[in-house]
This record gives structure tokens, sequence and C-alpha cells, in this order.
């Protein structure tokens, strides 16, 4: 992305991912599962939410705390 200047590749993934994510977050319930898949669950939030601010850094984006 940084060699060839082309950052709309970054920002089509990112957005991409956040649909995904938006589709995972509405269709299986986190807080309220089973332990064991609950922190699966929690685990891939953290991995989403951790990609999703490294690709917005180096886009020069902040990114929010919380949503």
């Amino acid at each position: 992305v940084g060699r060839v200047l082309e950052p709309h590749r970054l920002c089509g993934h990112l957005y991409e991912l956040a649909k995904a994510f938006t589709d995972f977050y509405e269709a299986c319930p986190v807080l309220t599962a089973a332990a064991h898949v609950r922190t699966n669950r929690i685990a891939l939030c953290q991995l989403t939410a951790r990609t999703l601010r490294q690709g917005l850094n180096l886009l020069g984006i902040a990114a929010p705390e919380r949503m």
C-alpha cells in the first residue's frame, strides 16, 4: 500500500473488515454467550479492534476509544 501509493486499498480492506465484524456482532451475542464461547468472541472483538486501529493509524486517522 505504502510503496505503490494506493491507500485506497487499505481503506477498502478496513471497510470490509468493519462490515464483516458488524454482521458477526449482530448475529452472535458476545456477552451473553456461554463462557467458553464468550472468551473466543471477546478475543475476536479485541483483535478486530486492534487491526482497525492499526490500519487507521497507517492512514493518519485516530481511532475512537469506544463506539
